[in-house]
């Protein structure tokens, strides 16, 4: 008897190891990529990765063309269309054993769906169904892992991912990831989940359990709260919503609220305030890294930027700490400007999008190139390049000031702070990083003052700081 039920146990543990291993080889499978979009090398995009559930390999010509359709109609709505050089959209071919997406038919509301959804129960990759949260509309996966999964196998430098359903009711959802069917509304439900997943954005046709978050608040005064600087322009203002007039929304037609509108422009400003802080517009550049040239007259700077449309970019150059004239994205340094010896060209680009209003958002987001040019009596001399990308905030500030540097460029960034008048009220000084460097301006009085950030010895930029 006990030898038996031994047998048991250890054929039971046999079979689930065998369970686990074959669904790891078909969560580990690589399934076909393709560009749908491509504005630009991968590394240098904010890479939208779009993937099909319930699709067979029969099928996976109409997931192509959804999923065409979905980008297309994403990037010819603001602000995506005027950023829609920041990004590529892929698709990963995810091929399902059966046709379909599950509908167990339990949602509270389901007695109120027309047309009624048939019951269904079909295998799928990514275990996609209706009626999550009770809610039947509400299409998502019973296994997150299983989309994870797929991605870190077949895309895992992704930014932003969405899946298709392959259904023809309507649904969607948000969450991690978003989820959208092949309803004829979908394309437009695409827009509004990723509105959650990409923008962080709040629902504005209910109130929904979400606390605070861009586009809603509990404050109800219109000249502290978050979107004050848009207040009496392009319809924001403070609306309450049904559920609990203590809690505000900044529009009454966002799509945020309803499908087949516009983004607000508190929204819209979120959404780019995404994009600036993924992807810096510098693409690439020349001369890049260390180079050794021959200058007998003249040497070509030229910066590769990704321009949004309309373009909103504005650039300055700064040959040894002075203004230089020049074009947005490309400069030609003379011989005769060099000094003997170490030089140091700065390059800055910032956008100056109206559709921004944050405050301190020209001192945010940084984009700098430094070119360090050492001049010697031969004729021959050496360049050598280095881009960094810097996030300041906040501003205003009431006290701490943080620098937020993407590349790892050791520590050597240092800061000083002017007031107005040019006199120095702090010293320069090395700044202190933990994961970020900090400057202290808590003691000095309130007013507007100029800050100055060095790597090293070279002056990489110089904005306007806000103590409050």
């Amino acid at each position: 008897m006990l030898t038996n039920i031994l047998k048991y146990l250890i054929m039971k543990k046999i079979y689930f190891l065998f369970l686990t291993l074959i669904s790891t080889l078909f969560y580990s499978q690589v399934f076909q990529t393709i560009p749908i979009i491509e504005n630009g090398p991968r590394d240098k995009r904010i890479k939208l990765v779009i993937m099909g559930d319930g699709f067979t390999d029969s099928e996976l010509d109409v997931l192509t063309q959804q999923a065409t359709n979905v980008a297309n109609y994403l990037f010819s709505k603001p602000p995506y269309s005027m950023y829609k050089n920041y990004f590529n959209v892929y698709l990963v071919k995810v091929v399902s054993p059966e046709s379909g997406v599950k509908h167990p038919g339990t949602a509270t509301d389901e007695q109120h769906v027309n047309p009624a959804v048939p019951i269904s129960n079909p295998n799928t990759a990514l275990d996609v169904s209706f009626d999550h949260g009770g809610i039947h509309r509400c299409i998502y996966t019973n296994d997150i892992n299983k989309v994870g999964q797929v991605l870190s196998t077949n895309f895992p430098d992704y930014d932003v991912a969405l899946v298709i359903g392959n259904t023809p009711y309507h649904g969607g959802c948000g969450g991690k990831y978003p989820f959208i069917t092949m309803h004829s509304d979908s394309y437009d439900v695409a827009l509004h989940e990723l509105g959650h997943t990409f923008g962080k954005l709040h629902d504005e046709y209910w109130i929904a359990n979400q606390g605070e978050g861009p586009n809603k608040t509990n404050n109800s005064d219109p000249a502290t709260v978050k979107w004050k600087n848009w207040i009496g322009f392009r319809g924001v203002g403070m609306h309450p919503f049904s559920e609990n007039a203590s809690w505000f929304r900044p529009h009454e037609n966002c799509e945020m609220r309803y499908l087949n509108r516009s983004f607000c422009s508190v929204c819209e400003e979120a959404l780019i305030e995404r994009i600036h802080s993924i992807l810096s517009p510098i693409e690439g550049y020349t001369p890049n890294n260390t180079t050794t040239v021959s200058i007998s007259n003249q040497q070509d700077f030229v910066v590769n930027l990704i321009l949004p449309e309309p373009n909103t970019l504005t650039s300055k150059w700064m040959l040894n700490g002075v203004e230089v004239l020049s074009s947005l994205d490309a400069i030609t340094i003379q011989k005769n400007q060099l000094q003997d010896g170490n030089n140091t060209l700065v390059f800055n680009v910032e956008d100056k999008t109206p559709n921004v209003r944050v405050d301190g958002h020209e001192s945010s987001h940084i984009s700098t190139i430094t070119w360090n040019i050492l001049k010697n009596n031969l004729g021959i001399d050496e360049v050598n390049s280095q881009a960094i990308d810097f996030v300041v905030y906040p501003n205003p500030t009431s006290d701490v000031v943080y620098l937020d540097v993407k590349q790892n460029i050791g520590n050597k960034i240092s800061a000083e702070v002017l007031d107005i008048s040019g006199r120095q009220v702090i010293n320069r000084k090395k700044l202190d990083k933990d994961e970020k460097y900090s400057l202290d301006l808590g003691k000095l009085p309130s007013q507007t003052y100029i800050l100055k950030v060095y790597n090293d010895n070279t002056l990489l930029f110089v904005k306007k700081i806000i103590k409050k």
